[in-house]
């Protein structure tokens, strides 16, 4: 069996949520700036968008898996590798599966921000008529995701539909201490909610208790983060780590905090803090934006309410720390398997079924 997976942009969770294998082949466009070379499997090639067509069409692949079709910055890579590969069972009569794996969950008005009024109409419907064409198979990565796209009218019509949670396993090489840390890690933006977070722990307290607020990452506002680590001692500014420091990072955080807000288009989908988090056995205090948000809830993880303050931030953040989730139970409540993994797998069934 031949695989192509089509990237427009790519990161080491990309690889490290995923299994190698010989008979697949990954294309991607451009890298974030995460990306750890080590990471990256032989039969990954970085192409053009111009190009990328090419792979799909020249080929002979059994599944494709390619971008959501909300992914609406990577429509141009998504509708030319997914026509090229539909021309291409044309000519050659031959059927080969595509599937996606969707996480978007903003809503539809959300959505249509920037598009002109007459032509949104116009536009949701090229991308149903043509997703139409492409996906056989659509993995869906939250019941917010099914949602968004129930919503819009992007569920296949014709093809197969599976709902996943987007959870991964435990991680493998986890210790059994924790310090008293907090870890934010992500963009320094304002949309992933720094300023409120640096407030909130100015407030909480939690500093003068003896607990220490990491924060790694880089971004527009890593300034504010160093003037405020100044101020405070219990505020430690990491700017960009590697992978290996984020493991050891996560390895001994007892809480996770994302206190993510939308921004135009924008919200937080899962947030790959919290997944990180939970793979290393972290209490999560999280956007109420994030997919996995009921699931959180359930498992008695601190999940923000909608339009919260920074008060409301300061009181999770307290909660967390004295009623922090045992590591080990929240390992357990994990998967046996990355919910990543169980998805492609399910896409690859489609050849055998």
């Amino acid at each position: 069996m031949q695989v192509l997976r089509v990237l427009p942009e790519v990161r080491s969770a990309h690889f490290e949520r995923s299994r190698p294998s010989p008979d697949r082949m990954t294309i991607y466009v451009s890298r974030y700036g995460d990306l750890d070379p080590n990471s990256v499997w032989s039969g990954t090639r970085q192409v053009s968008v111009a190009r990328a067509w090419l792979w799909a069409f020249r080929r002979r692949w059994d599944v494709v898996q390619l971008p959501e079709p909300l992914w609406l910055r990577a429509l141009p890579l998504t509708l030319s590798v997914g026509l090229a590969v539909r021309v291409s069972d044309l000519v050659f009569r031959r059927k080969t599966w595509i599937g996606t794996y969707a996480m978007e969950n903003s809503d539809p008005s959300s959505l249509l921000r920037g598009i002109p009024g007459g032509s949104s109409g116009v536009i949701f419907g090229v991308i149903r008529f043509l997703s139409g064409l492409i996906y056989d198979r659509m993995a869906l990565a939250s019941g917010a995701a099914h949602d968004c796209y129930a919503a819009v009218r992007l569920l296949p019509k014709r093809g197969e539909v599976a709902h996943f949670q987007d959870l991964p396993e435990e991680c493998r090489d986890e210790v059994s201490e924790k310090n008293q840390r907090v870890t934010f890690l992500g963009v320094l933006e304002q949309r992933k909610g720094v300023l409120d977070l640096l407030s909130a722990w100015a407030e909480s307290g939690l500093g003068r208790a003896g607990w220490e607020l990491a924060v790694a990452g880089a971004g527009p506002l890593a300034g504010d983060v160093a003037r405020a680590a100044e101020d405070d001692s219990s505020i430690l500014p990491l700017g960009m780590i590697d992978r290996q420091e984020m493991h050891k990072l996560m390895a001994r955080t007892s809480i996770v905090v994302l206190p993510s807000r939308r921004e135009g288009r924008w919200r937080e989908q899962i947030g790959l803090s919290i997944v990180e988090g939970l793979a290393h056995g972290c209490h999560i205090v999280a956007t109420p934006d994030t997919g996995l948000s009921e699931w959180l809830r359930l498992h008695g993880h601190d999940v923000l309410p909608d339009e919260f303050t920074v008060a409301d931030l300061t009181a999770a953040l307290r909660n967390a720390a004295r009623n922090q989730l045992d590591p080990a139970a929240v390992r357990a409540s994990l998967p046996p398997l990355d919910c990543r993994v169980r998805a492609e797998n399910w896409m690859r069934q489609a050849v055998s079924e």
